[in-house]
């Protein structure tokens, strides 16, 4: 049986295919703590969290980390850096549709699009873990690509870049029944080596979300247009939702 794309993609080549398309996670990082006023040391899940580009920097700051993936190597990268900078985070390999760690956590962190991977009662699921792990006035911050408001903005792309390790082609296709992105990037190597990987990903709208949360026991902040907490209009790059676990 052919294994699903969120168990293979996190491998040796995610760097180099998704790489040029990730913003720099030391200034995310600085925004995202300077739009929430977290107070020092408090814990944070990092749902997701790959090979710990933010979750390294939160450490780094003093808070109490735990990068939760479900990719093996994903997380060795991550240890391997965490260990070269001298900085402690707890690393646990779980699928988001299982992990679940009852009042342990201030904040979750779900950034880079990292939600949205399954169906629809399973995505509900990732949610009800969030909401069940984080303490009584915890938050949540949801980081997702912005379709535009009433997803109106569903459009296909197609677009070549040039990256250190060669030519990049990024394409997405919507599949406007399902409302799900579905994607695929291929870089090819100066060398003429091909290498590619595809995923896809349930596009929610506003209104979704803010049921899909309440129903995990959150209720949703507000909507913004980026980590920095800039205003959410239908030409923003990200839609970022955050939330509050209620008592």
């Amino acid at each position: 049986m052919e294994r699903p794309w969120f168990e293979t993609i996190f491998d040796e080549r995610y760097p180099e295919l998704f790489g040029p398309v990730e913003g720099n996670a030391e200034e995310e990082v600085e925004d995202l703590l300077g739009f929430l006023r977290l107070p020092p040391g408090s814990a944070v899940e990092d749902l997701g969290c790959g090979r710990g580009r933010h979750a390294v920097p939160l450490a780094r700051r003093g808070f109490k980390v735990t990068g939760v993936d479900i990719s093996e190597t994903m997380l060795r990268m991550a240890s391997s850096r965490a260990e070269r900078e001298g900085v402690r985070v707890e690393w646990v390999q779980e699928d988001m549709r299982k992990f679940r760690r009852l009042g342990a956590f201030d904040l979750a962190l779900s950034l880079f699009t990292s939600f949205g991977y399954f169906s629809d009662a399973e995505n509900q699921k990732v949610l009800d873990n969030i909401g069940d792990s984080l303490r009584k006035d915890g938050v949540l911050l949801l980081d997702l690509r912005n379709a535009g408001k009433g997803l109106s903005r569903l459009e296909d792309m197609d677009k070549i870049v040039k990256v250190p390790a060669g030519s990049l082609r990024m394409s997405v296709r919507f599949d406007r029944r399902a409302m799900r992105a579905k994607a695929e990037h291929t870089l090819t190597r100066p060398d003429g080596i091909r290498i590619s990987s595809a995923f896809d990903v349930r596009v929610y709208s506003m209104e979704e979300l803010q049921e899909m949360i309440r129903k995990a026991g959150m209720k949703v902040r507000d909507f913004y247009g980026s980590l920095s907490g800039k205003p959410f209009t239908d030409e923003s790059t990200r839609m970022v939702t955050v939330a509050e676990r209620g008592s």
